[in-house]
């Protein structure tokens, strides 16, 4: 005991034991930081392995002394594989294994083969102590990180380095002392044993030290950027606030806590009275029955609803509302989509194209057509109707496929619409089939026309893979000259049309009215 007592040992096992109480509590209170909890296990693992080498000196167990060896070695490449994970580095894991299996390999060598000189044990474990540190040290002078890290991770790495230095000269001193066969009897007063105690344990602690000074100092700079950050996220909402061009307010509990000149404008309350309001009174009393629904989900989803004004005038609104990070606070904004409400009824009501060839739709012809043919009949001007059906494109849309199919209906409309006069009706009625209404047009005159059409969709040919496609019409034209029912135009029209394609396809086939 008084052997032990006065032995550097003692020493260092207490500044160590006192490292591993501090990195204990610095992970405790660093936490999620990676890093300290590394820092922490290799430190316990590193007095483990030197209270198992004690327990080897007092009883001369040959186990004892490679499981502490090892068990040492390890904790300090597990404690500097923590420097890695703290810089988000990926650890090189192996450093752990190949380090104790090294030390493990050779005392066993030592101990049930060939018997080594101690100062060459001592160069072993103090190379491959040694070199650990310096895989630290250039990953703490190479990463990349915050600049204001920078001063203390080149303070750890100094430290680290130093107590590398005094590793690899304690390795340097053990080889040449057993390259002269030098070897003590109590290998625990030799000078290659000693250098570490006295000059590298304290630099040991000084690189911990450093490693809890970088933490604190990491901790720090985030607090201090999510200090900024959560000022700028403030700023950046109470601009946003005032800027907004829709009604913004902040509630708590179902009251309106804040609210943004827009939203005073937009219902003509004044700021001092919606402050505090429940918010139900911003809407019709039909609405807030819903209004709990919504603010339980705060969903951040537009919903319709029908908000009210301090005149007592209403408009249709646009209400969506979210919950702030603090969870007792929701933030809701209000549209005023009156404006948009009557445009869309009124685009509602000019639907009147197909969205994939700009014809007109077949609800809008319907209704221009009956126009037109109350016209003719109101005046006794002629008048022809066309149904159109390009030829076999089902196997165009089968052979082709949709997309070419789709711009082969696009490039017959375009031929159409460019052919046809202003007072013509285009439309397409479904599928591949279109109409044509010929105002003031004769059979003859409608005829030509249809043909040329056809002989145009002829000469029009269309690149696709693997060569030139090319298209073909079938017409059925019917004309009239008195009084007679679009249906009935149709009709006719469909009776012509399934003559042409009887007769073979790509021709106009006519009926007179």
């Amino acid at each position: 005991m008084e052997t032990l007592y006065f032995s550097p040992m003692l020493l260092g096992l207490n500044l160590m034991l006192a490292s591993a109480i501090a990195c204990t509590g610095l992970w405790y209170f660093a936490r999620p930081y990676r890093g300290p909890g590394l820092w922490m296990s290799g430190a316990w693992t590193l007095i483990l392995g030197i209270l198992l080498f004690m327990g080897f000196m007092a009883s001369g167990s040959k186990l004892l002394n490679i499981l502490g060896n090892a068990l040492q070695l390890a904790g300090e490449a597990t404690l500097l594989l923590g420097v890695y994970r703290f810089l988000g580095l990926p650890p090189p894991w192996w450093t752990v294994p190949a380090s104790a299996g090294a030390m493990s390999l050779a005392l066993s060598w030592h101990w049930w083969r060939a018997p080594i000189n101690s100062e060459y044990l001592i160069a072993i474990y103090a190379t491959i102590g040694g070199l650990l540190p310096i895989q630290a040290c250039q990953a703490l002078l190479r990463a990349p990180g915050e600049s204001e890290l920078r001063g203390v991770r080149h303070f750890v790495a100094a430290a680290l380095g130093g107590y590398a230095l005094v590793t690899l000269a304690r390795a340097g001193i053990g080889l040449h002392d057993g390259l002269l066969g030098i070897e003590h009897a109590d290998v625990t007063r030799s000078f290659s044993y000693l250098l570490p105690y006295n000059f590298g344990i304290p630099l040991w602690v000084i690189a911990l030290v450093g490693m809890a000074l970088m933490t604190m100092r990491h901790i720090l700079a985030d607090s201090q950027r999510h200090a900024r950050e959560a000022a700028a996220s403030a700023e950046r909402f109470e601009r946003l606030m005032q800027v907004a061009n829709a009604g913004m307010l902040v509630l708590r509990e179902g009251r309106v806590v804040d609210a943004n000149p827009m939203l005073e404008r937009m219902l003509l309350w004044p700021r001092e009275r919606l402050l505090g309001q429940p918010f139900g009174e911003l809407f019709v009393s039909e609405a807030r029955s819903d209004l709990q629904g919504l603010l339980a989900s705060a969903d951040g989803k537009p919903h319709d609803i029908l908000a009210m004004r301090d005149d007592g005038s209403t408009f249709a609104a646009e209400l969506s509302i979210e919950r702030l990070a603090d969870g007792q606070q929701q933030v809701a904004e209000i549209r005023d989509v009156s404006h948009h409400k009557a445009l869309e009824n009124q685009l509602r009501q000019l639907a009147t194209l197909d969205p994939l060839t700009n014809a007109l739709n077949r609800r809008a012809f319907q209704a221009q057509a009956e126009r037109e043919l109350a016209r003719s009949a109101r005046y006794g001007t002629p008048l022809s109707l066309a149904v159109l059906d390009l030829d076999h494109f089902k196997r165009i849309n089968d052979q082709h496929g949709h997309a070419v199919g789709d711009l082969v209906l696009c490039r017959f409309s375009e031929l159409c619409r460019q052919q046809a006069r202003s007072t013509d009706l285009f439309a397409r009625f479904g599928g591949e089939e279109f109409v044509f209404l010929l105002p003031n047009t004769e059979a003859d005159a409608a005829r030509h026309f249809l043909e040329r059409l056809r002989e145009n969709l002829q000469d029009l040919s269309l690149e696709v893979e693997g060569g030139v496609l090319r298209v073909s019409v079938s017409i059925g034209l019917v004309s009239v000259d008195t009084a007679c029912g679009l249906a009935q135009l149709l009709e006719r029209a469909d009776r012509a049309l399934y003559r042409a394609k009887a007769n073979g396809r790509n021709r106009v086939e006519c009926t007179q009215g």
